[in-house]
């Protein structure tokens, strides 16, 4: 075999278990599965019923929902508990005291402004969801080098080897991420102001009114060129709020995950009645919307619930135990 073929041998088989690797990752625990194998693989599959085996192939059998719901037991049992070291035995183990810590605590310590005087009740962190290595490299635009270019120190020590490069206008153009806030609207605006919020207060007017505040910089991202021109669509959204299309949206929903004054993996849905206005405060740019509560803290992870796995917990019933 050629130097030639050899690269393109171990680049598609690397290509190939990229592939199966983000399959695994979508599939296995999702509500649907996709098989991971070809139709040649699947006729010897001497684990086939098996844990591992379902996994693999992307199958929702009993084992794999029983899984699922052990793994977000677990999550919700261990949720907002903090661990510390107070002191150490004979053996010298440490020993470890859990308490569990109020959401609540630090909303007030969060500036707010003086324009509105309702009670903070969330912060909602809307940093971008980290994507998976296979979506990450599923871009156009990045070039792929033949061979990798290596990178050395001032004492020519090699520190690392640069594979590929995609331009940063190009980055911010195609790459798509995941927000934790999503924002429904009739028709599509020129920019989407959650794009650019950094954070989402929600405040309580009477219970079922609040007051929803997105906060984004003053100061634009030198990376990205579209910063710029949204900062300058603000500024005029402030003298004329009628003639931007980016205040118009009808709904903004999220799930919390460690959101300040919420418990993980609830479900909030807000429908937006009114635009407010639009401040400075603090080096950001505050939108400010009226809403009606619609879904207030739905546990999304109800709807994965094994009653008869929860039964034997109860029971402390063995694992095989009929």
């Amino acid at each position: 075999m050629s130097l030639d073929n050899l690269k393109k041998w171990a680049r598609k088989k690397i290509g190939t278990l990229s592939l199966a690797l983000a399959n695994v990752e979508k599939n296995s625990l999702g509500q649907k599965g996709e098989s991971l194998a070809s139709d040649a693989q699947q006729v010897q599959r001497h684990s086939q019923g098996q844990l591992a085996d379902s996994l693999v192939h992307g199958e929702v059998t009993q084992e794999v929902i029983d899984l699922r719901w052990r793994m977000y037991k677990i999550l919700k049992e261990t949720e907002g508990y903090q661990a510390e070291i107070v002191g150490y035995d004979k053996a010298g183990m440490p020993i470890v005291k859990t308490r569990k810590v109020d959401k609540k605590k630090g909303l007030d310590k969060i500036h707010l402004d003086h324009f509105d005087p309702y009670q903070l009740e969330m912060v909602v962190d809307n940093s971008d969801i980290v994507l998976s290595i296979n979506d990450s490299l599923n871009n156009d635009h990045i070039k792929v080098f033949d061979e990798p270019t290596l990178n050395s120190n001032s004492k020519d020590t090699i520190t690392s080897a640069t594979l590929a490069n995609i331009s940063s206008d190009d980055y911010f153009t195609t790459h798509k991420t995941e927000s934790p806030i999503k924002v429904s609207r009739k028709e599509g605006a020129k920019f989407n102001i959650e794009r650019y919020t950094k954070k989402l207060h929600i405040r309580d007017i009477n219970g079922t009114k609040k007051m929803l505040e997105f906060y984004t910089s003053m100061y634009p991202n030198l990376e990205n060129k579209r910063s710029t021109l949204f900062i300058s669509d603000v500024k005029k959204a402030i003298k004329n709020p009628i003639t931007s299309s980016m205040l118009d949206i009808d709904a903004v929903e999220f799930v919390t995950y460690k959101t300040l004054g919420a418990d993980d993996f609830l479900e909030y849905r807000y429908k937006v009645t009114s635009f407010d206005k639009i401040i400075e405060f603090n080096g950001n740019y505050v939108f400010k919307f009226i809403a009606e509560v619609e879904i207030n803290g739905k546990d999304i992870l109800e709807d994965y619930r094994v009653a008869e796995l929860d039964e034997k917990y109860k029971t402390k019933q063995k694992k095989n135990q009929k």
